[in-house]
């Protein structure tokens, strides 16, 4: 992803098996009853940042991920059976760009998109393995695939974690990123291929970006709906009535990104997403960067916007 002002200039140990089975299970249903704070706390509770974590370790263990390389093979058949372990029904492999794509049944019609991408960004200058970006988005959407019910009461939910984000070497975002992204809404234009659904079944996108940032904040980014990001502001309120509403917090510029495929398209969606990573002003001194690494990220955040994401999206209404 790229701000538009910057587009011009800007072109430990290993998991062990009992750890990774450990984090796949079957979703539990929502609880029922209480006020609506206490009903939205035990739905929060679901969402496990430990385990999400354990997601975003497993990726940066695969190394450098960028797009059509051995190792984003690798993680996207590990992402397939993360998705397949965890109820998702119709996990499916997109081509060309590999992007991986599943549902959630809903109980009214229509579809809300939860996405993130998978791929690196490549030829950074020493090992880049993106704990951020975006690993970090990735094992959000994860968690939030176990801790949703089988069959959401709602819309349903179509997950798609985004191959071919970054664009490749110096080549400009606006020619080259978000390959995936376009990928999937041109199937989903075309009455609905490969696991994308017909487009205007879609009401709503959702996506997931440098959400592993210690220091979390995620302001309304400009090209992002806003009652949509309201949603999550408030499910955030609701959590904690006496905060402010972190880390949804305030505004900022335009940002190039996996959304803009779907806004151009007609469909409202929304960029959660910390573009601030590490010192100095945006887009931050880590940021594609080999300092993209497992000490400049914390599970706490994961749940900081998991949680309320997970409240959001048991509770949507039209």
């Amino acid at each position: 992803m790229q701000t538009r002002r910057k587009l011009a200039s800007l072109s430990v140990a290993a998991l062990t098996v009992a750890v990774i089975l450990a984090a796949c299970g079957e979703r539990e249903e929502p609880a029922a009853g209480g006020s609506g704070g206490q009903a939205a706390e035990r739905v929060a509770a679901r969402f496990d940042e430990r385990r999400a974590f354990a997601d975003l370790r497993a990726q940066v263990e695969l190394g450098e991920r960028p797009a059509g390389s051995a190792a984003n093979q690798r993680l996207v058949a590990l992402l397939a059976r993360r998705l397949r372990d965890a109820g998702v029904q119709n996990v499916a492999i997109q081509r060309p760009n590999r992007n991986v794509v599943g549902t959630i049944p809903g109980s009214q019609p229509g579809a809300i998109v939860l996405g993130a991408h998978h791929d690196t960004k490549d030829r950074i200058p020493g090992l880049f393995v993106g704990a951020n970006d975006g690993a970090s988005g990735v094992a959000v959407v994860l968690e939030l695939a176990r801790a949703l019910p089988d069959r959401v009461d709602g819309p349903a939910i179509e997950i798609v974690l985004f191959d071919a984000e970054e664009a490749r070497g110096d080549r400009p975002f606006t020619e080259d990123g978000s390959r995936g992204s376009d990928q999937y809404v041109r199937y989903s234009a075309a009455g609905g291929k490969q696991g994308s659904p017909p487009l205007d079944e879609i009401d709503a996108m959702v996506l997931f970006d440098l959400v592993g940032d210690c220091e979390l904040q995620i302001p309304r980014e400009d090209n992002s709906d806003g009652a949509l990001y309201d949603r999550f502001r408030d499910a955030a309120l609701q959590l904690d009535p006496e905060g402010d509403g972190e880390p949804f917090v305030g505004e900022t510029s335009s940002i190039l990104d996996d959304h803009i495929p779907f806004a151009e398209a007609g469909t409202p969606a929304v960029d959660l997403i910390d573009f601030t990573y590490g010192p100095g002003g945006s887009p931050g001194a880590y940021w594609h960067t080999d300092e993209d690494d497992l000490e400049h990220v914390c599970p706490q955040s994961l749940a900081a916007v998991g949680r309320p994401a997970l409240v959001a999206l048991t509770t949507w209404t039209p």
